[in-house]
């Protein structure tokens, strides 16, 4: 068989528990000026915040400081660059949830270009980034994103004309990744749930994507599995570091499959809702990901049977029945089955409780993608699901 892809990493990563120690004799390679971005102002409360207060007093390093602890706007990011232009930055990290760790990467990206992100935003600024960047380490504290092996930086403005937007390039890829899963300890329930479910819609939307190769479809496969044995594990015990590690395993690899497969019309919906209501990105992968993959699956199962997007669904449901000898179709209706009692089991909401009514569907379908769906629903079919979803 003859294979052609490529593969976008970080240039390096650190994963373990424990592992933040590493920063220590690691820092020192990427500058000696660095920007501390942060997400929860609790974060400052933590042990972990005083070692790292420690260790830079330990290393003579003189560290600034600044807070991202919501969806970066472009005018939160715009401020921050001005307030740190002239303090000679030559490193940023980022430590805290997708939120953050997208604020650290488009932090550091416009303090090299030294302009408003604004104009490089896809689909609303006019100009391409160059890729030049102060370098990057991402450090997260919950399990969702995967932003800390991603190359792009979302960028939301909420409101009537607002958007989810991305800045992008190869080159915004972290120069490191440091997972350290005992970080995630303290992540709220509801906030760990959100995160468990975007992780997971990345994980299953890169693994049926039209954009997929083998080697990511590996990595895809081996994320469920971890989300498979430790999702509801955590759910029911927040302290379970096994099963944190699972999760930051799985979130990990989801933004390397998201990085290089793309995803489809779970995200889609979650680029269009986010624009124009204030609510979790996590929500919405969560609550739509049971009804985005059933639809899809029945319109799949309406033209051939040999479809790869079958095969896959199949898959799917073998990872999560644990169960031999089942037919095709069984497997692939226990996953969606699966993916439903996870949406009751975990408590997801609906859009509803954010504001979204019937009124809105037809603007939210008309700004949604199906780039990498394996198959285009239409604008009917998005609007069913929605509406499912927001009473």
């Amino acid at each position: 068989m003859t294979y052609s892809f490529s593969l976008k990493f970080p240039q390096k990563i650190i994963f373990g528990p424990g592992k933040l120690a590493d920063l220590e004799s690691i820092i020192g390679r990427f500058g000696s000026q660095p920007l501390l971005l942060l997400g929860s102002r609790s974060f400052s409360a933590t042990g972990h915040y005083r070692f790292l207060q420690e260790l830079f007093v330990k290393l003579g390093i003189n560290c600034h400081t600044a807070q991202i602890g919501s969806e970066p706007t472009p005018r939160m990011i715009d401020s921050i660059v001005r307030q740190f232009s002239d303090s000679g930055i030559d490193l940023v990290i980022a430590i805290g949830g997708g939120s953050t760790l997208d604020g650290g990467k488009a932090v550091s990206a416009m303090l090299a270009e030294g302009e408003e992100i604004t104009r490089f935003l896809e689909g609303v600024g006019t100009e391409s980034p160059s890729g030049r960047k102060v370098p990057f380490i991402a450090i997260p504290t919950t399990s969702g994103t995967g932003s800390e092996a991603t190359s792009n930086a979302v960028i939301t403005s909420v409101g009537r004309n607002g958007f989810k937007s991305s800045l992008r390039h190869d080159n915004y890829l972290p120069n490191l990744a440091l997972v350290d899963p005992a970080l995630t300890l303290s992540c709220p329930q509801a906030l760990t749930v959100a995160c468990g479910m975007d992780c997971f819609s990345q994980l299953v939307e890169g693994y049926l994507s039209t954009n997929g190769s083998p080697p990511a479809d590996a990595l895809a496969l081996e994320g469920t599995r971890a989300i498979g044995r430790s999702l509801r594990r955590v759910y029911a015990d927040g302290g379970n570091l096994a099963a944190r590690t699972d999760l930051s395993y799985a979130a990990l690899l989801s933004g390397i499959v998201l990085c290089n497969s793309g995803l489809g019309t779970v995200h889609g919906f979650a680029s269009a809702l986010g624009g124009l209501f204030a609510i979790p990105h996590g929500v919405v992968c969560g609550t739509l990901m049971a009804k985005t993959n059933s639809l899809t699956l029945k319109r799949l199962r309406v033209g051939s049977k040999d479809q790869p997007a079958l095969v896959k669904y199949t898959k799917l449901g073998e990872i999560f029945s644990n169960q031999a000898g089942k037919t095709s179709a069984w497997y692939q209706d226990y996953f969606i089955n699966e993916l439903e009692r996870l949406t009751a089991d975990l408590g997801i909401a609906k859009l509803g409780t954010y504001g979204v009514k019937i009124s809105d569907i037809g603007n939210i379908v008309d700004q949604t993608g199906n780039k990498y769906n394996p198959i285009q629903l239409a604008k009917e079919d998005l609007a069913n699901i929605l509406a499912d979803r927001i009473d």
